[in-house]
Protein backbone atom coordinates (compact mmCIF):
# COMPACT_ATOMS: atom_id res chain seq x y z
CA UNK A 1 0.00 0.00 0.00
CA UNK A 2 2.86 2.51 1.15
CA UNK A 3 4.15 1.93 -3.11
CA UNK A 4 0.66 2.35 -4.04
CA UNK A 5 0.53 6.10 -1.90
CA UNK A 6 3.71 6.99 -3.31
CA UNK A 7 3.11 6.15 -7.16
CA UNK A 8 -0.54 8.17 -6.32
CA UNK A 9 1.45 11.29 -4.55
CA UNK A 10 3.71 11.71 -7.82
CA UNK A 11 1.30 10.74 -10.36
CA UNK A 12 -0.49 14.17 -7.81
CA UNK A 13 2.47 16.51 -8.61
CA UNK A 14 2.41 15.24 -11.82
CA UNK A 15 -0.16 16.36 -12.56
CA UNK A 16 0.25 20.25 -13.00
CA UNK A 17 2.77 20.18 -15.41
CA UNK A 18 0.65 17.65 -17.83
CA UNK A 19 -1.89 19.39 -17.58
CA UNK A 20 0.01 23.01 -18.44
CA UNK A 21 1.34 21.03 -21.58
CA UNK A 22 -1.94 19.58 -22.73
CA UNK A 23 -3.54 23.04 -22.17
CA UNK A 24 -0.75 24.88 -23.96
CA UNK A 25 0.94 23.19 -26.63
CA UNK A 26 -0.99 19.91 -27.49
CA UNK A 27 -4.65 20.89 -27.36
CA UNK A 28 -3.24 23.60 -29.60
CA UNK A 29 -1.05 21.76 -32.21
CA UNK A 30 -4.37 19.83 -32.65
CA UNK A 31 -6.54 22.92 -32.83
CA UNK A 32 -3.52 23.88 -35.58
CA UNK A 33 -3.27 20.68 -37.13
CA UNK A 34 -7.06 20.29 -37.98
CA UNK A 35 -6.94 24.22 -39.26
CA UNK A 36 -4.29 23.22 -41.95
CA UNK A 37 -5.77 20.33 -43.38
CA UNK A 38 -9.55 21.78 -43.45
CA UNK A 39 -10.81 25.07 -45.65
CA UNK A 40 -12.81 27.90 -43.50
CA UNK A 41 -16.26 25.62 -43.75
CA UNK A 42 -14.22 22.66 -42.12
CA UNK A 43 -14.20 20.50 -44.82
CA UNK A 44 -11.05 18.50 -44.59
CA UNK A 45 -8.84 19.30 -48.13
CA UNK A 46 -5.74 17.34 -46.70
CA UNK A 47 -2.55 19.17 -48.31
CA UNK A 48 -4.29 21.72 -50.23
CA UNK A 49 -3.67 24.67 -47.75
CA UNK A 50 -0.18 24.47 -47.89
CA UNK A 51 0.05 23.81 -51.76
CA UNK A 52 -2.04 27.11 -52.07
CA UNK A 53 0.40 28.65 -49.42
CA UNK A 54 3.48 27.90 -51.39
CA UNK A 55 0.94 29.68 -54.62
CA UNK A 56 0.90 33.03 -52.71
CA UNK A 57 3.13 35.48 -53.79
CA UNK A 58 3.41 37.06 -50.92
CA UNK A 59 4.33 33.82 -48.86
CA UNK A 60 6.66 33.51 -51.42
CA UNK A 61 8.36 36.98 -50.83
CA UNK A 62 8.14 36.77 -47.30
CA UNK A 63 10.09 33.42 -47.45
CA UNK A 64 12.79 34.37 -49.38
CA UNK A 65 13.77 37.86 -47.54
CA UNK A 66 13.79 35.88 -44.17
CA UNK A 67 16.55 33.51 -45.67
CA UNK A 68 18.28 35.88 -47.71
CA UNK A 69 18.15 38.32 -44.73
CA UNK A 70 19.61 34.88 -42.60
CA UNK A 71 22.38 34.12 -44.76
CA UNK A 72 23.65 37.74 -44.86
CA UNK A 73 22.94 38.65 -41.06
CA UNK A 74 24.04 35.44 -39.51
CA UNK A 75 27.81 35.39 -41.03
CA UNK A 76 28.43 38.91 -40.26
CA UNK A 77 27.13 38.89 -36.82
CA UNK A 78 29.78 36.25 -36.18
CA UNK A 79 32.46 37.23 -38.20
CA UNK A 80 32.65 40.92 -36.61
CA UNK A 81 32.15 40.17 -33.30
CA UNK A 82 35.64 37.27 -33.85
CA UNK A 83 37.22 40.02 -35.46
CA UNK A 84 36.72 42.24 -32.05
CA UNK A 85 37.44 39.20 -29.59
CA UNK A 86 40.72 38.92 -30.81
CA UNK A 87 41.70 42.47 -31.13
CA UNK A 88 40.27 42.77 -27.48
CA UNK A 89 41.55 39.89 -26.08
CA UNK A 90 44.84 41.28 -24.48
CA UNK A 91 43.72 44.91 -23.80
CA UNK A 92 43.02 46.42 -20.43
CA UNK A 93 39.71 47.82 -19.70
CA UNK A 94 37.93 44.72 -20.93
CA UNK A 95 34.84 45.15 -18.96
CA UNK A 96 34.20 48.42 -19.47
CA UNK A 97 34.48 47.84 -23.40
CA UNK A 98 32.08 44.68 -23.07
CA UNK A 99 29.80 46.96 -21.25
CA UNK A 100 29.92 49.35 -23.62
CA UNK A 101 29.14 46.49 -26.94
CA UNK A 102 26.32 44.83 -24.57
CA UNK A 103 24.23 47.59 -23.87
CA UNK A 104 22.43 47.52 -27.10
CA UNK A 105 21.00 44.42 -25.41
CA UNK A 106 19.31 46.50 -22.61
CA UNK A 107 17.79 48.93 -24.42
CA UNK A 108 13.99 48.81 -25.65
CA UNK A 109 12.60 47.84 -28.77
CA UNK A 110 10.60 50.91 -28.45
CA UNK A 111 13.78 53.45 -28.02
CA UNK A 112 15.30 51.49 -31.01
CA UNK A 113 12.82 51.96 -33.29
CA UNK A 114 12.81 55.58 -32.70
CA UNK A 115 16.01 56.25 -32.63
CA UNK A 116 16.49 54.47 -36.14
CA UNK A 117 13.30 55.80 -37.29
CA UNK A 118 15.15 59.62 -36.34
CA UNK A 119 18.22 58.20 -38.46
CA UNK A 120 16.20 57.33 -41.91
CA UNK A 121 12.91 58.60 -42.02
CA UNK A 122 12.18 61.52 -44.29
CA UNK A 123 12.73 63.93 -41.54
CA UNK A 124 15.51 62.19 -40.27
CA UNK A 125 18.95 63.13 -39.78
CA UNK A 126 20.30 61.15 -42.69
CA UNK A 127 17.82 62.91 -45.30
CA UNK A 128 18.58 66.20 -43.28
CA UNK A 129 22.56 65.50 -44.08
CA UNK A 130 21.99 64.86 -47.86
CA UNK A 131 19.63 67.66 -48.53
CA UNK A 132 16.79 65.63 -49.58
CA UNK A 133 13.48 64.34 -48.32
CA UNK A 134 13.98 60.59 -48.87
CA UNK A 135 12.37 58.02 -45.96
CA UNK A 136 15.09 55.25 -46.59
CA UNK A 137 13.01 52.34 -44.76
CA UNK A 138 10.60 52.92 -48.03
CA UNK A 139 13.46 51.94 -50.66
CA UNK A 140 15.92 49.22 -51.39
CA UNK A 141 17.99 50.48 -48.50
CA UNK A 142 15.77 49.27 -45.55
CA UNK A 143 17.44 45.55 -46.13
CA UNK A 144 21.01 46.99 -45.25
CA UNK A 145 19.11 49.04 -42.25
CA UNK A 146 17.21 45.99 -41.17
CA UNK A 147 21.08 44.21 -41.22
CA UNK A 148 22.44 47.19 -39.77
CA UNK A 149 20.18 46.85 -37.04
CA UNK A 150 20.35 43.37 -36.22
CA UNK A 151 24.13 43.39 -36.54
CA UNK A 152 24.38 46.13 -33.68
CA UNK A 153 21.73 44.99 -31.20
CA UNK A 154 23.51 41.27 -31.11
CA UNK A 155 26.61 41.81 -31.71
CA UNK A 156 27.40 42.36 -27.98
CA UNK A 157 26.35 39.03 -26.89
CA UNK A 158 28.24 37.20 -29.73
CA UNK A 159 31.37 39.29 -28.39
CA UNK A 160 30.96 37.67 -24.90
CA UNK A 161 30.74 33.86 -26.13
CA UNK A 162 34.09 34.52 -28.49
CA UNK A 163 35.79 36.86 -25.29
CA UNK A 164 34.65 33.87 -23.45
CA UNK A 165 35.60 30.81 -26.29
CA UNK A 166 38.95 32.73 -26.80
CA UNK A 167 39.78 32.92 -23.22
CA UNK A 168 39.88 28.73 -23.28
CA UNK A 169 42.63 27.89 -25.34
CA UNK A 170 45.62 27.24 -23.54
CA UNK A 171 48.39 29.40 -23.72
CA UNK A 172 50.71 26.62 -24.03
CA UNK A 173 49.42 26.40 -27.32
CA UNK A 174 50.37 29.66 -28.86
CA UNK A 175 53.81 29.20 -27.30
CA UNK A 176 54.35 25.78 -28.86
CA UNK A 177 53.48 27.79 -32.30
CA UNK A 178 56.08 30.51 -31.67
CA UNK A 179 59.11 28.22 -30.63
CA UNK A 180 58.06 26.32 -34.06
CA UNK A 181 57.98 29.62 -36.17
CA UNK A 182 54.11 30.00 -36.82
CA UNK A 183 53.33 33.44 -37.71
CA UNK A 184 49.97 35.34 -36.44
CA UNK A 185 48.31 34.51 -39.53
CA UNK A 186 48.84 31.18 -39.52
CA UNK A 187 48.31 30.65 -35.89
CA UNK A 188 44.69 32.20 -36.04
CA UNK A 189 43.60 29.68 -38.79
CA UNK A 190 45.22 26.36 -37.15
CA UNK A 191 44.83 27.44 -33.17
CA UNK A 192 42.29 30.27 -32.67
CA UNK A 193 39.75 29.11 -35.10
CA UNK A 194 40.20 24.93 -35.04
CA UNK A 195 39.84 25.87 -30.96
CA UNK A 196 36.81 28.25 -31.53
CA UNK A 197 34.85 26.13 -33.07
CA UNK A 198 32.68 24.96 -30.18
CA UNK A 199 31.50 29.04 -29.39
CA UNK A 200 31.32 29.22 -33.04
CA UNK A 201 28.53 27.19 -32.95
CA UNK A 202 27.04 28.41 -30.18
CA UNK A 203 27.31 32.17 -31.71
CA UNK A 204 25.35 30.26 -34.72
CA UNK A 205 22.83 28.47 -33.05
CA UNK A 206 22.12 32.05 -31.36
CA UNK A 207 22.49 33.91 -34.30
CA UNK A 208 19.93 31.96 -35.78
CA UNK A 209 17.31 32.04 -32.91
CA UNK A 210 17.96 35.72 -33.08
CA UNK A 211 17.18 36.32 -36.57
CA UNK A 212 13.96 35.70 -36.27
CA UNK A 213 13.59 38.09 -33.46
CA UNK A 214 14.19 40.92 -35.57
CA UNK A 215 10.55 41.42 -36.63
CA UNK A 216 9.80 43.02 -33.53
CA UNK A 217 12.22 46.10 -34.31
CA UNK A 218 10.97 46.27 -38.23
CA UNK A 219 7.25 46.16 -37.43
CA UNK A 220 7.93 49.17 -35.37
CA UNK A 221 9.81 50.32 -37.82
CA UNK A 222 7.34 50.36 -40.91
CA UNK A 223 4.24 48.81 -39.27
CA UNK A 224 2.37 45.68 -40.92
CA UNK A 225 3.42 46.57 -44.42
CA UNK A 226 6.85 47.29 -44.84
CA UNK A 227 8.87 47.96 -47.82
CA UNK A 228 9.03 44.37 -49.69
CA UNK A 229 12.35 43.79 -49.13
CA UNK A 230 12.28 43.32 -45.70
CA UNK A 231 8.55 41.64 -45.46
CA UNK A 232 9.62 38.99 -43.55
CA UNK A 233 7.91 35.74 -42.21
CA UNK A 234 6.41 37.15 -39.13
CA UNK A 235 4.73 39.92 -40.99
CA UNK A 236 2.74 37.30 -43.31
CA UNK A 237 1.94 35.32 -39.87
CA UNK A 238 0.77 38.46 -38.19
CA UNK A 239 -1.34 39.78 -40.88
CA UNK A 240 -2.82 36.52 -41.69
CA UNK A 241 -3.89 36.29 -37.88
CA UNK A 242 -5.26 39.98 -38.40
CA UNK A 243 -7.64 38.69 -40.92
CA UNK A 244 -8.40 35.65 -38.78
CA UNK A 245 -7.13 33.63 -41.61
CA UNK A 246 -6.21 30.15 -39.46
CA UNK A 247 -6.29 28.52 -42.80
CA UNK A 248 -3.03 30.36 -44.22
CA UNK A 249 -1.94 31.18 -40.77
CA UNK A 250 -1.28 27.81 -39.41
CA UNK A 251 0.20 26.20 -42.50
CA UNK A 252 2.81 28.95 -42.76
CA UNK A 253 3.73 27.96 -38.78
CA UNK A 254 4.27 24.67 -39.51
CA UNK A 255 5.95 25.18 -42.16
CA UNK A 256 8.49 27.57 -40.83
CA UNK A 257 8.44 24.85 -37.79
CA UNK A 258 9.75 22.24 -40.33
CA UNK A 259 12.88 24.13 -41.69
CA UNK A 260 14.03 25.43 -38.66
CA UNK A 261 13.93 22.00 -37.12
CA UNK A 262 15.22 20.38 -40.24
CA UNK A 263 17.96 23.60 -39.84
CA UNK A 264 18.70 22.75 -36.18
CA UNK A 265 19.31 19.15 -36.80
CA UNK A 266 21.46 19.54 -39.78
CA UNK A 267 23.42 22.49 -37.35
CA UNK A 268 23.49 19.50 -34.43
CA UNK A 269 24.85 16.68 -37.33
CA UNK A 270 27.81 19.20 -38.49
CA UNK A 271 28.47 20.34 -34.76
CA UNK A 272 28.70 16.48 -34.23
CA UNK A 273 31.23 15.64 -37.04
CA UNK A 274 33.59 18.20 -36.56
CA UNK A 275 33.60 17.82 -32.74
CA UNK A 276 34.62 14.58 -33.35
CA UNK A 277 36.62 15.06 -36.36
CA UNK A 278 35.35 12.95 -39.04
Amino acid sequence: MSSIRKNITAFLFIVPGFAGVALFYVIPFIMSLSYATTDRSGNFVGIANFINLFESEAFRLASWNTFRFMIIAIPINIIIPLFIACLLFNMQGLKWLKTVFMSPLVIPTASIAFFFQSLFMSNGLLSRLLNNNVDWLQTDHAFSIAVGLYVWKNLGFNLVLALAARANIPKDYYEWATVEGMGEIRMFFKITVIYLIPGLFIMFVMSFINSFRIYRELYMLAGNYPHQSIYMLQHYMNNQFLWLNRQNLTTSAFITTLAISAFMVIFFIIDKKTEFGE
